[in-house]
């Protein structure tokens, strides 16, 4: 009686605790802006969204959000919206402040939308442990269409490139 029991709780527990999975709809997140303003997901419907999650000490997210910003005229469209979510600043363990993220932003050109993501690297999209770089690009719908930790930008904009007709 009691494995039972143990089943049917983890039956309601897990899918609390699941991660979203390709094909799932996004979970209604919001991040702050470098401007103070609110992103959510439901702002970003009717966009293909890429949110590209990293930290400013990551010498990979360096790299990523540097060839992002080179290339992003490859891909800019108002059918598109990319986000650079910042879980730490310049160095380990440090708070995304604003003046981490213009500091991040004027560093790498960036430009596109510039947003801290409270310390979680993606959590609702990839298992632990939380590897970063970390893309996931949503449809117009809002819908996982893609998710990689450490994915090229070559991957990222041939997605977008399908998603965005």
């Amino acid at each position: 009686m009691r494995g039972i029991l143990v089943l049917v709780l983890c039956g309601f527990v897990y899918p609390l605790f699941g991660v979203v999975e390709i094909g799932e709809k996004s979970p209604e997140l919001c991040w702050k802006s470098i401007e103070s303003q609110e992103i959510c997901v439901k702002d970003l419907q009717s966009r293909v969204a890429v949110l590209v999650y990293s930290t400013g000490w990551c010498p990979g997210c360096q790299d990523e959000i540097a060839e992002l910003s080179r290339r992003y005229s490859e891909i800019k469209h108002p059918a598109v919206a990319l986000v650079s979510l910042s879980a730490e600043g310049f160095k380990h363990g440090e708070p995304v402040t604003e003046e981490f993220l213009k500091a991040w932003q004027k560093k790498y050109q960036i430009p596109f939308l510039v947003a801290a993501s409270p310390n979680n690297a993606g959590k609702d999209f990839f298992k632990p442990p939380y590897y970063i770089p970390a893309t996931v690009i949503l449809d117009k719908a809002g819908v996982v269409r893609f998710k990689k930790v450490d994915a090229s930008v070559d991957e990222i904009f041939t997605v977008v490139r399908s998603l965005e007709k």
